[in-house]
């Protein structure tokens, strides 16, 4: 099931997701540390906060951004898009 749209920016999700730490932040503030740290590793050439905030604008969770991580690198880099 898809999560609700974040009403957090990019920035603000990260800041969260430092100050409460991955166990305890949101699932956006979750999604956005995974897209700043890994997202370009596993992807490529894309921007991280522009693959959030399409992310975000689906309603996808952290896990099915990280399965399509695994899946779809084209459809990841389709989210900057979104």
């Amino acid at each position: 099931m898809a999560a609700k749209t974040s009403q957090l920016t990019y920035e603000q999700a990260l800041q969260e997701a430092e100050t409460k730490g991955t166990a305890h932040a949101s699932d956006p503030a979750v999604m956005a540390q995974f897209c700043d740290a890994n997202i370009q590793i596993l992807i490529g050439a894309v921007s991280p906060k522009l693959v959030w905030e399409g992310a975000q604008k689906k309603g996808m969770t952290f896990l099915e951004l990280g399965r399509l991580c695994g899946k779809d690198k084209m459809a990841v880099e389709a989210l900057m898009w979104v």
